[in-house]
């Protein structure tokens, strides 16, 4: 059993043990003495490690604030790493009003402990950590770092907000003496730099001088399957001929000849048709190779990595793998059970006055939000007595508050298996957090006494066996939906998912490409599967059902804003006053061959169009199989009825001559971004079959700025609605949720998915359920009134 669960363990049983004694008991309580703790190796002043390996996060990923933090990362281990000894490198910094003597930080390797050390204020130094030999393997290990800090002189809530330790990711990491440097290189060697740059993977996709757009749609493609296959959760990329010597990795892509014009003769002499990678010369830099003699070679190589990054296998210990999965958020099946702890929660008792943990999962990007069902929490917890009387766990979905309870009784208390309904109208497509928050003051809090801090008791655990219980919930696609589409959904049909998807980048600027491209590979990491793409400097057709747009305000043309209402004539103006005109945007433009948008059919509602079939084999003759098959057509016939009777009555209602609130009857009107808002996303259903989506700003510098700002976690789980615009720092600065969705066939028809489906249908369009009511109250007493009236007259 690995020293992380024993630790758990341990604490949870002195935890109930203190709680079942009774709440007289002061001196027995949720002690953690009887833990043995390790203690690290002396503090010492901030080096260089010419051959650290930091851990991917940036500097957010690694500030724990608050008397309780704790976090974990996966880390890539590649097997010429592991052979020699190895240490932790820590390089931390932590608050002044954190008290030393009750404030420490603990670590662990796989579950494993690997020690603790004090936690003291002043300037940032480095802590190390023996690894013990075996412990990391190759592939993905698992890092967790507890944190616990508290106040030397204050034990108010307010005071809570005051105690924080950062961590330099930088300047953080694991140092392997056995290193070797190789000029071989393979996969693993790309995976390993992922987030080497403050979190960030630099991705270089390297084009040529006049490229096209194939050259760059295969770029774009690979770049995505690689983000894929090394777990890159913040891919900043950049396509362009030039060349780096900054740590990264280089992507290049075509026939030999096209290879030969980006890197040149001498590095092309054992070129060989497929994939593979290759290492600079100091190591720094790792390329990607994608190449064939001829097109169709290139475009069966880029087939294969699509096909083997949409695998999703990966190697590590179970630990590390765990941790890989929660880093994103674990996906959640309909009808299952998940353990808060399989979702990365540590339990641990909290001894303090403002408690705060929070899990994350992910529902699948077709999932329907609606107020038709719950997902439902069954909360295991103890809390300690003597708490004063506003005493409360409150538990939030997204921000919004689902459930308080009361623990301010006097007396301890035992919560088992309460269960606390989470709507599935507070969750959406994508990534989702469920978030603890307890206050927990006492009367000893006021008189704050230094000596008797020293022994505080525990004040609440909450248990890793609380678990999440998940209905069966409608898988059905919508636009305009942000969160959707950043979760992996493609706004196409099941039938018509093979058509690629045109991304508008008016001539092709650089800096807009850039975005494209980072966006695009973001999105594959985040779903798991590559968007096939038609890049194109060419304004679709107004008819195009579906289209994704990237540029400034001044780059977008008239026509395409004003089809998806916003009005960015007069800001387009003021960003582009001062800045370069036309001509130097031309000349940080890949020079392209001209192009014409792929004409894409309208995404099918109609369940033949998925390719799906219900019959058998021709062979089959027994009885049972022809009842089968019958079975099968009329219960797609019957949702085929329903699908259309429910898409027939939402475009009736939406053309009514007068308008209820929650209908579309009324078109929005244009919409202006605020002064503040340097990025912006909108999407908006141009014609019923489709929607476009833009993803723009004032400048062509903030969006990029905006988008790398956007990529972060606590950011990218919060996108939704139809608009939503960002400030510099990320802040939401204004949202607008859809006043018309449209939906698409995602699933083979069934009349379990589609039941749900009506039903969440209506739970989001309460006038048009009342109205639906009310025309059955109807038809019921017409059909009660002529049951009786031919009744009598028989």
């Amino acid at each position: 059993m690995s020293s992380l669960v024993r630790y758990k363990i341990a604490m949870a049983g002195v935890a109930l043990a203190a709680l079942t004694s009774g709440a007289m008991a002061e001196d027995a309580g949720f002690s953690l003495s009887d833990i043995a703790v390790k203690q690290a190796a002396t503090s010492q002043p901030v080096a260089d490690e010419g051959n650290l390996r930091r851990i991917a996060g940036d500097r957010s990923a690694f500030f724990f604030n608050g008397e309780s933090a704790s976090s974990e990362y996966p880390f890539y281990a590649l097997p010429a790493e592991i052979a020699g000894a190895t240490k932790l490198v820590l390089t931390l910094q932590t608050a002044i009003s954190a008290a030393p003597e009750r404030s420490q930080l603990r670590v662990f390797v796989n579950d494993q402990e690997l020690g603790s050390v004090h936690l003291t204020a002043g300037d940032a130094h480095r802590v190390e950590f023996n690894v013990p030999n075996g412990l990391i393997q190759p592939g993905y290990n698992a890092v967790s770092v507890l944190v616990e800090q508290k106040h030397r002189v204050d034990c108010s809530i307010d005071a809570t907000y005051e105690l924080w330790t950062q961590i330099d990711p930088e300047r953080s990491g694991f140092v392997f003496s056995g290193a070797t440097r190789s000029d071989a290189a393979s996969m693993p060697d790309l995976i390993a730099l992922g987030g080497i740059a403050n979190g960030r993977t630099p991705i270089r996709g390297h084009l040529v001088q006049g490229a096209d757009s194939v050259d760059i749609d295969r770029t774009t493609s690979v770049i995505q399957s690689l983000s894929i296959i090394g777990s890159f959760d913040r891919p900043t990329v950049k396509l362009t001929h030039d060349v780096s010597n900054e740590p990264g990795i280089d992507v290049v892509v075509g026939t030999y000849g096209t290879v030969r014009d980006i890197v040149g003769d001498d590095a092309t002499r054992n070129l060989k048709d497929g994939i593979s990678v290759r290492s600079s010369s100091d190591g720094n830099r790792k390329m990607l190779l994608v190449t064939g003699r001829s097109a169709s070679d290139v475009d069966a190589a880029v087939t294969l990595l699509t096909a083997e990054a949409e695998k999703q296998q990966h190697d590590g210990t179970p630990q590390g793998l765990r941790a890989l999965t929660n880093m994103k958020g674990r996906l959640l099946d309909p009808n299952s059970q998940v353990p808060l702890r399989n979702l990365g929660f540590i339990t641990q008792p909290f001894s303090g006055r403002l408690y705060k943990e929070q899990v994350n999962f992910s529902m699948p990007s077709d999932f329907y939000p609606g107020d038709y069902s719950a997902l439902v929490l069954h909360l295991n917890a103890q809390y300690a007595a003597g708490l004063s009387k506003d005493a409360e766990l409150v538990v939030r979905a997204n921000n919004e508050v689902v459930s308080d309870i009361p623990l301010g009784a006097g007396k301890s208390g035992l919560i088992r298996d309460q269960r606390l309904p989470i709507p599935l109208n507070k969750l959406r497509p994508g990534e989702n957090t469920i978030t603890f928050e307890a206050r927990l003051p006492s009367a000893a809090d006021v008189v704050c006494d230094p000596v008797a801090n020293l022994q505080e008791r525990p004040r609440l655990l909450i248990s890793g066996d609380s678990f999440l219980e998940i209905p069966n919930f409608a898988r059905v696609g919508r636009y305009p939906d942000i969160a959707a589409l950043v979760s992996g959904s493609s706004l196409k049909s099941k039938g018509n998912s093979a058509a690629p998807l045109p991304v508008f980048v008016p001539r092709l600027n650089s800096p807009a490409l850039d975005t494209a491209a980072s966006f695009l590979a973001k999105m594959a990491y985040s779903s798991g599967h590559v968007l096939s793409v038609d890049i194109t400097p060419v304004m679709p057709d107004a008819q195009q059902p579906t289209v994704m747009a990237f540029g400034s305000y001044g780059d977008l043309p008239p026509e395409m804003t004003e089809k998806l209402g916003l009005d960015l004539e007069g800001f387009a103006a003021g960003a582009n006053l001062g800045a370069a005109s036309a001509s130097n945007a031309a000349a940080q433009s890949t020079a392209l061959a001209p192009a014409v948008a792929a004409q894409i059919q309208a995404p099918a509602l109609d369940a033949a169009s998925d390719g799906h079939s219900f019959a058998t084999d021709a062979e089959t003759s027994l009885p049972v199989d022809r009842i089968t098959r019958i079975a099968g057509r009329l219960a797609q016939k019957a949702g085929q009825g329903i699908d259309r009777v429910t898409h027939f009555a939402a475009q009736t209602l939406s053309t009514l001559p007068f308008n209820l609130p929650g209908t579309t009857a009324a078109r929005r009107s244009h919409y202006q971004p605020a002064a503040k808002a340097s990025f912006m996303i909108a999407q908006s259903e141009v014609d019923p079959g489709g929607a476009w989506t833009v993803i723009t700003a004032p400048t062509n510098a903030q969006l990029n700025e905006g988008l790398d700002t956007v990529m972060g976690r606590t950011t990218w789980s919060r996108l939704n609605g139809s608009i939503q615009s960002f400030s510099a720092s990320g802040e939401v600065v204004d949202q607008v949720d859809p006043q018309r969705v449209g939906l698409f066939q995602t699933q083979a028809a069934t009349i379990g998915n589609l039941r749900l489906v009506v039903a969440g249908w209506f739970s989001n369009h309460v006038w048009e359920y009342t109205l639906a009511q009310i025309g059955a109250a109807i038809m019921l007493g017409i059909s009660t009134f002529l049951l009786l009236k031919l009744g009598r007259n028989r």
